[in-house]
């Protein structure tokens, strides 16, 4: 698309870089919205299988933040493979989107609720409006390859509340599933925009673990056996979780819901540390169900999780893998240096995964920001031009303005 003198020319992202998902998509458009530059798609998900190109999550993500930031958007439609996002350099003191405090977002397949809260929850919060606002999505709570609304409520939200981001309230009135018959659940999130930049936040010390937390959620009659088998599991690896050195006491403190499906095995275990940071790791599992075989379900699923929690567990990093992906965007839009402490794996730092490359790799091109290989960032220390300017310096001012490309 032509640029004109009013409309710089968009900054171009190649969709099969790095992950070469919908990853890159959602970190694109929301950094895009907020900071009003504009950016050209290619090859959006070039990665993928079946041809790649906008799903049904995807567009939704598209349409909502371009509603919500005025944009001009070319090729925004179903298996579009480019896109051409535009948002309005008009900065709109009234967002009709957000202000009226109720915003609804269906979907008819159950596309991961928490990948479209993704790509919305920094423009949301980072939006400057005065007053919460009730996000209610249609969709998957519970889907393969994508954070479960269970994850989030346990991990991804006390996390935030250590980084300096308000409490978000999560209301779930029925589960989506993309296991066993596919079923669109609701979930509603209460935000509260913050009103003033996000100062910069060090992660970096993770102390020890105090306690493991398991969710089952599960055919109900499965319950006994998934119980003892944790039980038996975390007797045998009970060092592992607390430290060699230490003689804890506990045992997991197990929750179990039924999942109305023959077919529909989760768990996820949550480590928590005596400083508050919680490391995450769960499998809703998606593989066959032989007749015969369908015993070796739960120790399988038991193994692999608790098998993945203690790899986060014993790099000593102070975020998994699945949140440090999620921490990215926030690093590059607070104020000051953040960094994020991944741990190391026989004295080598952990690299981030590819997830969080691409992140870092958005972040980039369209904020101009850099990550080093420790997991600190100097971030842009966002503000919206919704929050009284009486409040912050002019310095501050002009350089809000000037990370945005708008001219005072």
């Amino acid at each position: 698309m032509a640029s004109t003198p009013q409309t710089p020319t968009p900054i171009h992202l190649d969709g099969t870089t790095l992950e070469g998902g919908g990853q890159l998509l959602r970190v694109a458009l929301c950094l895009s919205s907020l900071t009003r530059k504009p950016i050209h798609i290619s090859k959006i998900r070039g990665k993928r299988s079946g041809g790649g190109g906008l799903k049904a999550q995807h567009l939704t993500c598209v349409q909502w933040l371009g509603q919500a930031s005025n944009a001009n958007i070319d090729s925004a439609e179903l298996k579009s493979k480019e896109i051409t996002f535009i948002p309005s350099k008009i900065v709109e003191q009234f967002n009709s989107v957000l202000d009226a405090g109720d915003v609804r977002i269906k979907q008819s397949t159950p596309g991961s609720v928490n990948l479209v809260l993704q790509a919305i929850l920094p423009y949301i919060i980072f939006s400057g409006v005065e007053t919460p606002i009730r996000i209610c999505i249609d969709g998957g709570t519970n889907v393969s390859n994508s954070p479960s609304i269970d994850y989030v409520i346990q991990v991804l939200i006390p996390m935030l509340e250590l980084i300096g981001i308000p409490h978000i309230g999560i209301q779930i009135h029925s589960r989506g599933w993309s296991q066993g018959s596919a079923t669109v659940g609701i979930v509603t999130y209460t935000i509260s925009p913050m009103r003033e930049r996000l100062s910069a936040f060090q992660l970096l010390n993770r102390e020890e673990i105090v306690s493991v937390t398991a969710t089952i959620i599960a055919p109900k009659d499965t319950e006994r056996q998934f119980r003892e088998e944790l039980d038996v599991m975390f007797e045998r690896r009970q060092s592992r979780f607390f430290g060699y050195a230490g003689d804890h006491d506990g045992g997991i403190d197990t929750t179990f819901e039924d999942s109305h499906h023959d077919k529909r095995y989760y768990l996820l275990l949550v480590a928590t540390t005596s400083n508050g940071m919680k490391l995450g790791r769960d499998w809703l599992y998606n593989r066959g169900f032989r007749a015969g075989k369908l015993e070796q379900i739960i120790p399988t699923v038991v193994k692999k999780v608790s098998d993945d929690l203690l790899t986060e567990i014993e790099h000593g990093g102070c975020v998994d893998e699945h949140l440090r992906d999620q921490l990215v965007v926030f690093q590059a839009l607070a104020k000051g240096r953040s960094k994020v402490y991944g741990g190391k794996r026989k004295d080598v730092l952990m690299e981030p995964s590819l997830h969080a490359k691409t992140a870092q790799w958005v972040a980039k091109e369209v904020l101009g920001v850099e990550f080093d290989d420790e997991g600190g960032c100097e971030g842009i220390g966002y503000l919206s031009h919704n929050v009284d300017k009486n409040d912050v310096t002019g310095d501050d001012v002009a350089k809000d303005l000037q990370s945005m490309n708008i001219s005072s």
